[in-house]
């Protein structure tokens, strides 16, 4: 016996699903670009549930739908941040360069892409936002930046002094102050420039 006409009570079937699942991945996606925006230029604590809603196109229920929280959409924003790190990582390592090769190339990525996605730049700015438990964020960037410095220093590419074991967290929190420094003394020097 088949059941090709059973009743779908309560749900959408067929393309009517498939329209509604798409148009709940664009508002989750608008819901955290209009949040990006706000936390990247006023700030994670100066920016409300109100001042997204009041920005973008959908309703406090889809913002609550999506985030239970303001801090929920950071973490989204972090991830993100975090999968774009380890991608670049990985990219640079594949390589086989020399690691002063590879941590050029995973910086100067990285200064493109912050300079060019919103999202990316709040994400990196959340990694050490006070306010949220994100403590790990900044800490597996600058972990993973030492993997590289630490492989260089054993392979003789550096010399194994303190002040190269401080190279990672001094390039991740070097870069994340030049994001911070361009955006504050607006001078004509672009940001893939200054960390370059």
């Amino acid at each position: 016996m088949s059941n090709t006409n059973r009743p779908h009570i309560g749900r959408p079937t067929g393309r009517t699903a498939r329209t509604t699942q798409a148009r709940a991945v664009r508002t989750r996606e608008s819901i955290v670009s209009v949040a990006a925006h706000h936390f990247d230029a006023d700030g994670y604590g100066a920016t409300s549930i109100n001042a997204i809603l009041a920005s973008g196109k959908f309703t406090k229920g889809a913002i609550y739908h999506h985030f239970l929280t303001k801090e929920a959409i950071a973490h989204q924003l972090i991830a993100d941040w975090n999968r774009a790190v380890n991608e670049f990582i990985s990219e640079a390592i594949g390589t086989g360069r020399p690691a002063v090769d590879q941590l050029t190339a995973i910086f100067t990525s990285l200064a493109d892409r912050i300079a060019a996605d919103t999202n990316l730049r709040a994400g990196m700015k959340l990694t050490l936002e006070p306010t949220i438990d994100n403590g790990a964020a900044f800490a597996h960037w600058v972990d993973a930046i030492s993997d590289i410095i630490d492989t260089a220093i054993t392979d003789g590419e550096l010399t194994n002094t303190l002040t190269t074991h401080r190279l990672a967290w001094n390039l991740c929190a070097g870069t994340l102050g030049a994001v911070n420094a361009s955006a504050i003394l607006h001078e004509n020097v672009d940001l893939t420039t200054r960390i370059d």
